[in-house]
């Protein structure tokens, strides 16, 4: 299967980290790279405004357009209103999933009314929290936005007439198939800049822009193979989760780390018998 990785920066709002910002538009266009930013409409939600409100803003994000940025349309408020899970049961909170279609509607036109104000078609819907419902689908064919950066399949599908482009990531890693590493970049230091733009060096044979996406992978349909991969994918993130809460298996994961892969691989089956041990114990 092939491989494609490429980027999606979250969050985008007038009161972004612009440092980040800047130094992550440099890393992308040294590698030719034209990731998707999902800009918030009319942002709502306090824990975005992390810098001073950037005046140009809008002039900013239509300068990235111009250089083949890709734009999305990221929710209306940025603001969760209930605790729904939505389609993909992801984080227990949501701007839409639950929401009423009517209402729904209503924010993602008023949303892309904004942008559109600003000169900027939105290509595609992020929505925030990852959490949407089958109601949101239909508000989003209703407003001719007929793409979402989300779905935990092996490649693009299409789905009630709307194409999922998969984000299942969010640390840089090799993906299984074509995959979107998800970018929060207002929580970012210098040091996850740079391993981001070493990481993007060492792959760059398979990290790439939303345009090469677009272009080389055909979506497929979403039928029971689809739909067994995003479970098989579901239940494998209910155990990353169950195991980052448990402090024996972190206990035995940083006893075991190496950045050399055989050292790694030794030192977990040497440490094993004592993560098995406190299990019994418990």
């Amino acid at each position: 299967m092939k491989k494609i990785l490429t980027f999606r920066l979250d969050d985008i709002a007038p009161g972004l980290n612009r440092d980040n910002f800047k130094r992550l538009e440099e890393v992308f266009d040294e590698f030719n790279i034209k990731p998707l930013i999902g800009i918030v409409p009319q942002n709502e939600d306090p824990h975005l405004v992390v810098d001073e409100i950037d005046e140009d803003f809008w002039e900013n994000m239509l300068r990235l357009k111009g250089k083949g940025w890709f734009i999305a349309q990221h929710g209306y408020r940025h603001v969760y209103s209930n605790e729904c899970k939505g389609l993909l049961d992801a984080n227990p909170f949501s701007e839409f999933a639950s929401v009423p279609y009517e209402e729904q509607a209503e924010m993602i036109k008023k949303g892309r009314q904004i942008l559109e104000d600003h000169g900027i078609k939105p290509e595609f819907f992020m929505a925030p929290g990852h959490t949407f419902d089958e109601n949101t689908l239909k508000a989003l064919a209703a407003n001719d936005i007929l793409k979402i950066t989300d779905g935990y399949s092996l490649k693009p599908y299409t789905r009630d007439g709307i194409t999922f482009y998969p984000c299942r990531l969010s640390d840089p890693a090799v993906p299984e198939g074509c995959d979107t590493l998800c970018i929060h970049l207002n929580n970012l230091n210098e040091r996850d800049i740079e391993d981001l733009r070493t990481f993007i060096s060492d792959n760059i044979d398979i990290c790439a822009g939303f345009d090469r996406l677009i272009e080389e992978i055909e979506p497929d349909q979403y039928d029971t193979h689809v739909k067994n991969q995003e479970i098989r994918y579901r239940k494998r993130k209910i155990r990353r989760d169950r195991i980052a809460k448990d402090k024996r298996w972190q206990r035995y994961l940083t006893r075991s780390y190496s950045k050399s892969k055989p050292v790694k691989l030794l030192k977990r089956i040497l440490y094993l018998p004592t993560l098995l041990i406190r299990h019994i114990d418990d």
